[in-house]
């Protein structure tokens, strides 16, 4: 049985880097000046960077209250109703916004295919709060308040109380969080396939659509852009992991104290 577990963390630790492997071997062959001048593929990635961090930020922020609102208050039933939209398909949610805000079959605030893509962002910030929530939620429930009464002790604002007596501990959670909504909403495809404007496309979008139309001689190029995001999330994973060791190291020692 150990060797087994063994074997199958070996192999799940060796994805990424074959998927890096795959990537690299599709890229071969791409005119990476004439890429990295291509005007399409350089509005999809500042798109593309602006839907994935408005909508990680916002996640991050609304989960973690919501976490620490259920803990504090104990409102056990919220923590029930917030699971709910997990069970709905990302999809069916995209679906669900679009009849929101289409016009007049809608309350028409926003039109769902509109160039801020802010009907994507709130579909994503409806799907993703709730994996934010249960993540922080644990953490929330082990939390030592401890170091919050001290801080009010102290006589620190509402604000300081929760910057040295709640976010050290939530670092940890918060960083593995961000990254994976990172790396899920990047190349994501069917919210902004249906709910985004026909330019600037997500990455995503963009991506599949020069893959399977054949319209385009260069077929490299998805995998180069994939094949380059994918390094640019490993290094700040790598980077924020990095920068945050130590403070991460002092908790858990205090931890285990």
């Amino acid at each position: 049985m150990l060797r087994s577990s063994v074997a199958v963390t070996i192999m799940v630790s060796l994805l990424p880097l074959a998927a890096l492997v795959f990537l690299g071997i599709e890229a071969t062959g791409t005119d990476w000046g004439s890429l990295l001048t291509d005007e399409t593929w350089r509005d999809s990635f500042v798109t593309t960077l602006y839907v994935v961090s408005v909508s990680t930020m916002l996640s991050l922020v609304i989960g973690t209250w919501l976490a620490r609102t259920v803990v504090k208050k104990d409102w056990r039933f919220l923590s029930s109703v917030l699971r709910l939209p997990m069970f709905v398909p990302h999809i069916a949610a995209a679906y669900l916004f679009w009849l929101l805000f289409s016009g007049t079959n809608g309350i028409g605030w926003i039109e769902a295919n509109e160039r801020d893509y802010v009907t994507v962002i709130l579909t994503y910030i409806w799907k993703e709060t709730p994996f934010v929530f249960l993540m922080m939620l644990g953490t929330y429930e082990q939390l030592n308040r401890g170091y919050v009464e001290m801080a009010k002790t102290l006589q620190l604002s509402p604000f300081d109380q929760f910057k040295h007596g709640e976010l050290p501990f939530l670092m940890k959670p918060l960083l593995d969080s961000a990254w994976i909504l990172v790396a899920f909403i990047s190349f994501a495809y069917e919210v902004p396939a249906l709910l985004g404007v026909t330019y600037p496309k997500l990455i995503g979008v963009l991506a599949y659509e020069r893959l399977s139309t054949g319209l385009y001689l260069e077929a490299t190029e998805p995998y180069a852009v994939a094949l380059m995001w994918t390094c640019l999330v490993g290094f700040g994973v790598f980077l924020s992991y990095v920068l945050t060791a130590s403070i991460r190291r002092r908790i858990e020692r205090g931890v285990r104290r």
